[in-house]
């Protein structure tokens, strides 16, 4: 990677990975049965980042606009192309106050008629859609109710974070936070009469707190779903490391 100027940078990848697929359940989808094996990822991505926040880890101030693809096919039996782009806006709203809005989405398709293997699409949950399993939202097999992945993604985000009375040395605040995004259809090789499937939005609301540690931003998260699909796998408390980027 390299800088355009002090805001602007670009970075380019090279991934070569293999995915073996084996002890799948007996009761699994027959969809995921049929990933059985061997695939091999062989593609080139680059990342466009303009970036005038005015701190990576604790920003206060600033934005950001972030630009992805990938192109899957330089051998390989993967054969795809990926698009993602996300944004961020931070607003110091008073000494230790910051409100933040964000917003991502992701689009894929594949070509040479090769179908998108599972482990390659989207899924929502977790750190993406929080109050939601990871691939807690997911276009699913009816039969088994197991997530397959979809091929296109949004997602939207507002985060307040406070001070809650303790030292500032400690590096400790609260939060709360609102949470939607919604989801694609999976791959056109599986009929959507056997999938459970909405690209409608879901959305959460919660509370939390983040701790700076010497190792890096802790995360503690409550989250409750205001709305989902009755097939949509939930969560309420989440531990995770890192910052929301």
């Amino acid at each position: 990677g390299y800088y355009y100027n002090e805001y602007l940078r670009s970075d380019w990848r090279y991934t070569l990975s293999s995915t073996d697929v084996t002890n799948i359940d007996d009761d699994a989808s027959l969809y995921i049965k049929e990933q059985a094996g061997t695939t091999t990822l062989s593609s080139l991505g680059h990342t466009l980042l303009y970036d005038e926040r005015d701190s990576k880890i604790e920003p206060s101030r600033g934005y950001y606009l972030k630009l992805g693809t990938e192109f899957a096919g330089l051998g390989g039996s993967e054969q795809f192309v990926r698009a993602t782009t996300s944004a961020g806006k931070y607003f110091k709203l008073a000494e230790d106050t910051v409100l933040m809005f964000g917003a991502s989405a992701g689009y894929m398709w594949g070509y040479s008629d090769r179908k998108i293997s599972i482990t390659q699409r989207f899924y929502l949950g977790g750190d993406t859609l929080r109050g939601f399993e990871d691939a807690g939202v997911s276009p699913r097999d009816k039969a088994t109710r197991d997530p397959l992945g979809g091929l296109w993604q949004y997602t939207g985000t507002a985060n307040l974070t406070f001070p809650v009375g303790a030292p500032k040395e400690m590096g400790i605040k609260g939060k709360l936070f609102v949470d939607a995004g919604g989801i694609g259809k999976t791959d056109s090789s599986v009929p959507s009469s056997k999938v459970y499937s909405s690209s409608a939005p879901r959305m959460s609301i919660g509370t939390g707190v983040i701790w700076t540690s010497p190792m890096g931003p802790i995360n503690i998260d409550l989250a409750v779903p205001v709305i989902k699909k009755d097939y949509d796998e939930t969560e309420f408390f989440r531990l995770n490391f890192g910052t929301r980027f």
